[in-house]
């Protein structure tokens, strides 16, 4: 038993002074390449991690779901059907909102009382929202003996966060939450939203988290002013090209580009240019993987954390910081910013006997201004791993 269900376990008992009915996990992730594109219906190439959420809970004979979590050290709790989006507690929205969702879907609910926590760091980037919302799934499913397809209980999950909490995310994080197959990479159509697991050829080398330590609240960010600004693009596309049948940006080609600059405003253009660039770059490192070609996969990431930095403008000087260190370190085949960026972490390929000179590099030079003084990045490599699915069943 690993320290986090340990800890979620024996709290449930000396909490409610019972054992759980059902155990649930589900990992966050990290976006190897592939940012933004998601809400625009293009490609991501994202990997479930092994940093997770564990949710513990038990049906109870009333109308009242109360839960603990052990990371805020707060209680919470509501009435069946009475889920307010403006609860005081907020993780607790997103146990409501998974709710909400659950019943709008033709799921009736009881009772229940829960326990959960988590390794996600919040607002690192790794989807610590979208793991907590398909751990709740994923328990109530074993619960209520239900299972949704991936893509539904991705879909679900993904409203919860969008008209519930009011983070209008695309499906990247929730899907590959659930799908993640341990030792692969998971391409995900975003448009029709099949999948397909990549086999990764890297021998030699390790995918490296480093956490700037830079946090961000999406909600409050201007994640949401981009998703705007791309939807302005998708309409300006249609309008130079009436002739096309133009559903999203996944629709427009690099060749487009040219003739779009000419009157669009510089910074949908920008917004535009990132997206379908972005897109490109996946499909090649799908291609790069399989073939073990590390270079062109360093080279991809390099490239797309200087289309975010400069076209998309998500990026921070945190960031920017670790990329450039890390660019500076022999055997690091290339780096990027992970997640929807204002703060987070990096995600570098780097050859394994190079690790620890990379890890001394970051120590050393890592001093961002920005950041209370002594405030170090944390590194750690990735084990790539499984989606969500239950630990035990009563």
């Amino acid at each position: 038993m690993n320290n986090l269900l340990k800890q979620v376990t024996d709290t449930f008992k000396n909490k409610w002074s019972s054992e759980p009915e059902v155990i649930a996990t589900a990992p966050g992730r990290v976006n190897l390449i592939g940012e933004h594109t998601d809400y625009t219906g293009g490609f991501v190439l994202p990997v479930a991690i092994d940093r997770e959420i564990i949710f513990a809970v038990s049906e109870t004979l009333d109308n009242t779901i109360s839960g603990y979590s052990v990371d805020y050290r707060n209680e919470a709790s509501c009435t069946v059907g009475s889920y307010d989006p403006a609860h005081p507690v907020s993780w607790f929205r997103y146990v409501l909102g998974v709710l909400s969702e659950l019943e709008n879907a033709g799921h009736p609910l009881q009772g229940f009382r829960f326990v959960v926590g988590g390794t996600v760091p919040i607002g690192s980037g790794l989807s610590s929202s979208a793991a907590f919302e398909m751990a709740v799934l994923t328990a109530i499913e074993g619960l209520q003996q239900f299972k949704l397809s991936d893509a539904d209980a991705a879909l679900l999950c993904q409203k919860a966060e969008n008209d519930f909490v009011g983070m209008n995310c695309g499906i990247m994080d929730q899907y590959i939450s659930r799908s993640g197959k341990k030792d692969h990479a998971v391409l995900i159509d975003c448009t029709d939203l099949s999948i397909k697991t990549i086999t990764m050829s890297t021998p030699g080398y390790s995918w490296l988290v480093i956490d700037s330590m830079k946090r961000r609240g999406l909600v409050d960010s201007e994640y949401n002013r981009r998703r705007q600004e791309c939807e302005e693009g998708l309409k300006f596309a249609q309008s130079v090209f009436p002739e096309r049948n133009i559903q999203g940006l996944r629709d427009i080609t690099i060749e487009d580009l040219r003739p779009l600059k000419k009157s669009c405003d510089p910074i949908v253009f920008r917004r535009i240019k990132h997206i379908i660039t972005e897109n490109d770059r996946v499909l090649n490192t799908v291609e790069a993987l399989q073939a073990g070609d590390i270079n062109t996969v360093g080279t991809c990431l390099y490239q797309s954390h200087e289309s975010l930095r400069d076209d998309f403008e998500v990026s921070c000087k945190e960031l920017d910081m670790l990329v450039e260190i890390l660019s500076e370190v022999d055997g690091v085949a290339g780096a990027r910013m992970t997640g929807g960026g204002f703060g987070g972490c990096v995600i570098s390929l780097i050859k394994n006997t190079q690790i620890y000179a990379a890890e001394q590099a970051i120590q050393q030079s890592y001093k961002p201004v920005t950041l209370p003084a002594g405030t170090k990045a944390e590194i750690w490599p990735i084990r790539i791993s499984d989606g969500a699915h239950i630990i035990k069943k009563a």
